[in-house]
């Protein structure tokens, strides 16, 4: 793992762009509607609601940190679940600030593998993760998609074909985990070919030593795979905890309805319309989002609210699900950052 993926510039380029798309969201999104208004309407929301989604966001990341602990004790890994909030946390702050969330899994294998975690156990975890959350956000939208069709009826053509997008995305990168896990010939595939293509370009002094070592760590990897496959139990462990994790997201989107007064549609409506964004965003790469999430939950959401109260819920809603969320990682990456460094100093000072 480089030093790039915690490179300072690198942050503060991601977060000013994703400042500049809340600013154009915020410019062209909401432009109909006065601003001191949103602010009334926000005033007027009862905060006890707020709150509790608060609460469950925080519940949200402890079910993801317990899915680590889950798989690491599994492999055998005296990881603490203090840890995996950390690694929780680190992988939604690098996720919010890079397109496609691409930023996330990598930042999570660099400090696993500075705390003494293999790379070989932290990609199979994170693998194993991905694949099983992803399965649970497809098949919640399948299941409300079901139950409650008339909802997804009532919404823009063009949220129905980003929502296709979204699933085949899902779908794609499921098969395409579940072949990185599982199977025995796609990643010594993508290795050779890595540094074949290595080798053309003389990123490599020495590709046979380096072929050497990752073929090493295949074997390793293969081991933990195989240990997964023998142990079915695991994944419904993952999975149960996954539903509780994704099904508390979506309820966040309830509580903000019931903030504002609102009680004609039950919590599964307004659940339903947030699993189908959840879907649709996947199909945008961009960082946290930004700009589709706020147009889709303004297109979905219409048939709740009345116009003059949903933006203010639209804001309520991403503070609560990701702006509030992408503060509190960011804190935990610093402290988190701030002990490994202070770890590897007493471990520098001990071996001089």
């Amino acid at each position: 793992m480089r030093e790039k993926i915690v490179s300072k510039k690198n942050q503060m380029r991601s977060i000013l762009f994703i400042t500049s798309l809340m600013a154009v969201t915020v410019t062209v999104v909401l432009k109909e509607y006065s601003i001191k208004e949103l602010m009334k309407a926000v005033g007027r929301a009862h905060f006890f609601y707020l709150i509790t989604g608060i609460a469950l966001m925080f519940f949200c990341a402890g079910c993801q940190a317990m899915n680590f602990y889950i798989i690491m004790h599994r492999l055998r890994q005296a990881v603490s679940y203090k840890n995996c909030i950390d690694y929780t946390y680190i992988g939604n702050y690098f996720s919010a600030i890079t397109p496609g969330a691409c930023g996330g899994q990598p930042a999570q294998m660099y400090y696993m593998n500075k705390d003494k975690i293999h790379v070989d156990f932290s990609a199979i975890t994170i693998f194993f993760m991905v694949f099983v959350s992803q399965i649970v956000v497809v098949l919640m939208g399948a299941v409300f998609a079901v139950l409650r069709f008339y909802i997804l009826a009532k919404s823009a053509h063009w949220f129905i074909w980003i929502l296709f997008a979204g699933a085949s995305v899902m779908i794609f990168l499921t098969v395409a985990l579940s072949a990185l896990m599982f199977s025995r010939v796609i990643i010594p595939l993508l290795i050779d070919l890595a540094l074949k293509l290595g080798v053309k370009l003389h990123l490599f002094k020495k590709p046979k030593e380096i072929k050497e070592k990752l073929d090493i760590l295949i074997i390793s990897y293969r081991e933990k795979s195989r240990l997964i496959l023998k142990n079915p139990d695991l994944f419904l462990k993952v999975f149960v905890v996954s539903i509780f994790q994704w099904s508390a997201y979506c309820l966040v989107a309830y509580l903000v309805y019931l903030s504002f007064g609102y009680r004609k549609y039950d919590c599964f409506d307004l659940m339903a319309g947030q699993s189908f964004i959840n879907i649709a965003v996947a199909a945008v790469p961009l960082p946290g989002s930004v700009g589709i999430a706020e147009k889709a939950f303004l297109n979905m959401f219409g048939q709740f609210y009345s116009g003059e109260q949903l933006p203010s819920a639209m804001i309520l809603s991403r503070i609560i699900n990701f702006y509030f969320p992408l503060l509190i990682s960011f804190i935990v990456y610093v402290f988190a950052h701030h002990r490994i460094r202070k770890e590897q100093r007493c471990l520098s000072k001990k071996l001089q």
